[in-house]
């Protein structure tokens, strides 16, 4: 039987510690360091050259081996295809004999050697959150994606060293030893640092005696960026206090430096969360205000990656389910508790703008009641429970050249979790009086589950959130969390006094197919929904839409033309499938969904106006 590629990977991993034992277990009671050196070739190539040192050896040979993933971005990117010009040595030069053992691992033989010396090359051009750029503008290095590891060994601290280019800057969430040498404790620390070197503009404040640094890469329009740290300033003020209590330390934050790396760059977006360090992309200026469709505005949207990114610092890095932590490098690591994790996340990122002031009540429920309505859409809601879309997050970019059904049948735990993160919160409040809160739950499973701890079970999360609210909530995450139930949202946002209307358009016609703009200018269905008018006519993936009753039609005028339409009308459609011209007859049907609006009842309770204010952190 041939195993899947991960799996057999994971199995590879698991050899050494048997076969390789002699080689390891020495080295490890040693705990000598792992150096790095980072050097740049000519920015045109993008290419790096990485030296990775090695002593305290012993055996037949070392395994070294290029992550497949990177923590918080779970989908397998295969970093191995990066690498090239790999070699290996002794300390005196002698070339060692290597081979690979599987897509990601080098094994290096010994020979009697102690010590070794890798060498290998590093191609990146691509700016997002797991991957490394370089060129001439700057160089960005995610941990995962440059560093190899000494297999069965990560456990052993590190050194770096690097020689920037002139005129260019370092920017780390890792330990500055001296100029240019950064250390780390062990390897998942170490890949847990982004880098950015470039000439970089900065700006630091201090908040409860840790320093944070606003660290801009900006190619687009330079902008002052003053008032945006200011309000990154306020996000800071409001997430640090939550969880100040269950730190311990002589400071609110578990860290003396917290380093945010932005980016604005045409085409890159979105964040990675890190130990005391975030990465974020943003493809607009920072003075843009254009309209955005979740958030406002784009620059209410910088606010909430922003925020989003931070709590995270607490939220999976610190907090986190048992599998993700020590990482496993190899190959898929699953957890139903993605809701939790990134969820959650998102539920206090936005909250966090109200509570800070930088974001109006009154938009906060209009973001939320659309974030409701595209929710309730999702036809992967009678397929996949909350935490179903959790384990299954992997299978989105699998063997992603594949057609598949997953748009169907998936959605993001981001908005379901966002979402059960307000129906909890709310029933806390109401069991208790609204003298706890979904605060006091993390904070819980903080002080039991985060590090030195192993993390938590899905059964731990239930099992607070009962002690939280003084009641068996076990129900709640059997029927929602669990199961695929219709969520009650009335029932439970009415609790923060908060009502729910429902808006249908049953004079709206329907057609139950995604569209995108072909190459051509013509309407390409990219998905078609399950049960929709577009089903039922023979609409198939990939048409793409010529003309409507003989006249032709581009992507605009297509869309107009069935926005014309009303429920029962039918259209003449001209498409090209597979280079054939086809025609059919589709019936549209009417807009089945529901568009809700969140308003404040209008004479509430004294236990409502207590929690709808003290969850909005209203005075």
């Amino acid at each position: 039987m041939r195993w899947p590629r991960f799996l057999h990977r994971a199995l590879l991993h698991a050899l050494p510690v048997v076969a390789l034992a002699g080689a390891l277990a020495p080295a490890a009671g040693a705990a000598e360091p792992v150096t790095y050196e980072l050097h740049f070739e000519r920015p045109n190539t993008h290419l790096l050259a990485i030296t990775v040192r090695v002593s305290g050896l012993a055996g037949h040979a070392a395994e070294f081996a290029m992550p497949a993933w990177a923590p918080g971005a779970y989908t397998i990117n295969e970093y191995a295809k990066m690498v090239q010009e790999f070699s290996a040595s002794g300390t005196d030069g002698r070339p060692l004999a290597w081979r690979k053992t599987d897509e990601q691992t080098w094994r290096v033989e010994l020979g009697g050697a102690t010590a070794a010396i890798v060498r290998y090359k590093l191609y990146g051009n691509r700016l997002a959150n797991a991957w490394v750029q370089y060129n001439d503008r700057h160089a960005h290095i995610p941990g995962p994606a440059a560093w190899m590891y000494l297999v069965g060994g990560k456990e052993r601290p590190v050194q770096l060293n690097i020689q920037a280019p002139p005129g260019w800057r370092i920017a780390t969430g890792l330990e500055r030893a001296s100029e240019g040498v950064f250390a780390a404790p062990d390897y998942d620390t170490f890949a847990d640092a982004p880098i950015e070197i470039s000439d970089f503009a900065e700006k630091t404040f201090t908040v409860d005696g840790t320093t944070y640094h606003i660290v801009v890469h900006d190619v687009m329009g330079r902008n002052d960026f003053a008032p945006f740290s200011a309000d990154t300033k306020k996000i800071v003020q409001t997430i640090v206090p939550m969880y100040a209590a269950t730190t311990g330390g002589r400071r609110p934050a578990p860290f003396a430096e917290y380093w945010f790396l932005f980016h604005l760059w045409p085409g890159a977006e979105g964040g990675l969360e890190h130990l005391n360090s975030t990465q974020i992309n943003f493809t607009t200026e920072w003075s843009s205000t254009q309209p955005a469709k979740r958030w406002g505005n784009d620059y209410v949207t910088k606010l909430f990656v922003t925020a989003h990114e931070f709590y995270h610092a607490w939220n999976v890095k610190r907090l986190r389910p048992k599998p993700l932590g020590p990482f496993d490098y190899s190959r898929p690591v699953l957890t139903p508790s993605l809701w939790i994790s990134e969820g959650l996340t998102s539920y206090y990122g936005e909250l966090a703008l109200v509570r800070a002031g930088l974001v109006r009540p009154e938009a906060y429920l209009d973001s939320v009641a659309r974030l409701i309505t595209g929710f309730e859409q999702e036809p992967g809601r009678r397929e996949r429970s909350i935490e179903e879309t959790s384990w299954d997050t992997w299978l989105r970019f699998s063997n992603s050249t594949t057609e598949s059904n997953f748009s169907n049948v998936w959605y993001s735990y981001y908005d379901g979790g966002q979402i059960a993160g307000h129906l909890l919160d709310f029933a806390i409040r109401q069991a208790t009086h609204n003298e706890k809160s979904l605060d006091d739950w993390m904070r819980l499973l903080y002080e039991r589950h985060a590090p030195p701890r192993p993390g938590f079970e899905p059964d731990d999360a239930v099992r607070a959130a009962s002690e939280v609210a003084g009641r068996d909530m076990s129900d709640f995450f059997r029927r929602y969390i669990r199961g695929k139930e219709p969520l009650p949202y009335e029932t439970y946002f009415g609790y923060a006094g908060t009502r729910i209307e429902k808006f249908v358009h049953p004079e709206a016609a329907w057609l139950g197919a995604t569209l995108r703009r072909n190459d051509d200018g013509h309407a390409r269905i990219s998905n078609i929904l399950p049960g929709s008018p577009a089903e039922r006519g023979g609409l198939d993936r990939g048409d793409v839409i010529v003309a409507v009753e003989n006249k032709a039609v581009n992507e605009e005028e297509f869309a107009r033309a069935v926005g014309a339409r009303r429920p029962g009308d039918t259209l003449k459609l001209t498409l090209i499938r597979a280079g054939e011209l086809k025609q059919l007859l589709v019936t549209l049907g009417a807009d089945p969904y529901v568009t809700y609006v969140l308003r404040p009842v209008e004479n509430p309770t004294d236990l409502q106006k207590k929690i709808y204010r003290s969850w909005l952190g209203l005075r």
